[in-house]
């Protein structure tokens, strides 16, 4: 038997890795497709956790600037001779946390005057206003903080409530309106 006639007979012959060919293609073509899913998951996942180690490093910076507000409100209230050099000192640190926040995205939010959005504030008390302000922010107590357009902090508020009728106000008008009707008709 020659060459030739071997290759013939091969070529006749059905060879069960021809069979299996395509299926281990795609198979192959299956794995590849997981493994980017797989690598593009784990990127995704990885680049949240290092924003939400983010998140926290700044939220722990948070209760630092509230005693910082409240020492400069302090300074000013005073107005002692000193206290100029202290205040100047407390405005480059404020300068500088300023700068960091905003190097990372965090963005104070503005409450005053706005109406109470349960999504990015924190009812502490309701205070009696005019019907205007009916639900609005009447006072901030403690500012909130936004990371893009995630909240990082709530800012705690006081919201505007208008002075209810009460009920026996109500009740004894009614009692009046009906005695002035039934002597109207005598």
């Amino acid at each position: 038997m020659g060459k030739e006639e071997k290759d013939i007979e091969l070529e006749g012959e059905s060879c069960p890795a021809q069979e299996e060919k395509p299926d281990y293609y795609e198979q192959l073509i299956r794995l590849k497709a997981e493994f980017d899913n797989y690598r593009k998951r784990t990127e995704r996942e990885r680049s949240q956790l290092v924003a939400f180690g983010a998140e926290q490093v700044l939220l722990s910076f948070l209760p630092l600037y509230d005693a910082m507000v409240k020492a400069e409100g302090e300074i000013k209230k005073t107005g002692h001779g000193d206290a100029k050099y202290l205040q100047h000192g407390l405005d480059i640190i404020f300068k500088e946390m300023k700068k960091v926040f905003s190097d990372n995205g965090v963005i104070p939010m503005e409450s005053l005057g706005k109406p109470y959005n349960a999504m990015e504030q924190e009812v502490l008390t309701m205070l009696p206003c005019n019907g205007e302000k009916d639900g609005f922010v009447v006072e901030e107590v403690q500012k909130g903080f936004k990371v893009g357009d995630r909240v990082l902090r709530h800012a705690k508020v006081c919201v505007g409530k208008a002075p209810e009728e009460s009920a026996e106000k109500n009740a004894e008008e009614e009692i009046a309106d009906k005695k002035e009707n039934s002597a109207k008709k005598k």
